[in-house]
C-alpha cells in the first residue's frame, strides 16, 4: 500500500476512534485520542512494574542473609534471569563452556562458572567473598553445592550475560584458586515469591565436588 494511502487509512481509523481500530499504537502519532491510551497504558504498566519490583526488594531485604563471619566484600541485586548467572574471564585459559553441571545447579572449569536459575521467577541474588573459609549453612536452603575454581585473570564477576547489572570483583586476592559455595532455595510458587541465591567465594585450593546439603543430612 503506498504511504498516502496509509496516511488516509490512518485518519479514517481516527476518525473512528475508539470505535473501530486496528493498530492503536501505529496510528497514535497521528491520533491524539489514540496516543493518549497508548500513554494511559503504558503509565499502568509501568506502575505495575514498579510496584512488583518493590515487593519482590522488599521480600530480598526480609531474607537478607547474615554472615555467621565477616565477608570483606558483599553485593546484593534483585535478578530476573532467563539463563541464570555466569563469570566468564577473558584470557587464553578460560573454558569455552561448562559441560557439566552439577546438582542441576553449578558448573565449574577454568574462568569460567555458571549458575542455573529458574527463568520463571525473580531471584534475590547475594554475593559474599571471604579470605578465609567461611562456616557450612545449609539450613533453609534446597541446595547447597562447593566446588572449586582457578581465576586465571583476578576478575571474577558474576552477571546475567543478557541484561545488567553485573556484580563486582570477587576475586579478592587476585588471580588463583578459589573455592565457590553455591546455595539456592526455590521460589514458592503458590505465593508467587522469588527464589534465593547465595554465593560464597574464599581462596582455597581444589576441584573435589561437594554436596554440602546431602553430606549433612
Amino acid at each position: 500500500m503506498p504511504d498516502h494511502a496509509l496516511l488516509a487509512y490512518g485518519r479514517a481509523q481516527c476518525a473512528a476512534y475508539p470505535r473501530v481500530v486496528d493498530y492503536m499504537d501505529v496510528i497514535a502519532s497521528i491520533c491524539p485520542p489514540a496516543a493518549a491510551d497508548v500513554l494511559r497504558e503504558s503509565s499502568i504498566a509501568e506502575a505495575a512494574y514498579a510496584r512488583r519490583d518493590a515487593a519482590v526488594q522488599a521480600i530480598c531485604d526480609r531474607s537478607r542473609h547474615r554472615p555467621r563471619i565477616t565477608p570483606v566484600r558483599v553485593a546484593r541485586v534483585p535478578e530476573f534471569s532467563e539463563v541464570g548467572m555466569e563469570a566468564w574471564e577473558d584470557h587464553e585459559d578460560s573454558a569455552e563452556d561448562v559441560s557439566l553441571m552439577h546438582g542441576d545447579l553449578v558448573g565449574s572449569a577454568p574462568g569460567y562458572l555458571s549458575i542455573d536459575l529458574s527463568s520463571e521467577a525473580e531471584a534475590c541474588v547475594t554475593a559474599e567473598a571471604y579470605r578465609r573459609r567461611p562456616p557450612v549453612e545449609v539450613k533453609g536452603w534446597d541446595k547447597v553445592i562447593g566446588v572449586g575454581y582457578r581465576s586465571p585473570t583476578g576478575d571474577f564477576v558474576l552477571r546475567d550475560p543478557m541484561a545488567e547489572p553485573e556484580l563486582p570483583n570477587l576475586a579478592i586476592v587476585g588471580k588463583g584458586h578459589y573455592r565457590v559455595r553455591v546455595h539456592y532455595r526455590e521460589p514458592d510458587w503458590e505465593a508467587d515469591t522469588p527464589q534465593h541465591l547465595l554465593v560464597m567465594i574464599y581462596p582455597g585450593r581444589g576441584d573435589r565436588v561437594i554436596d554440602l546439603k546431602k553430606s549433612s543430612s
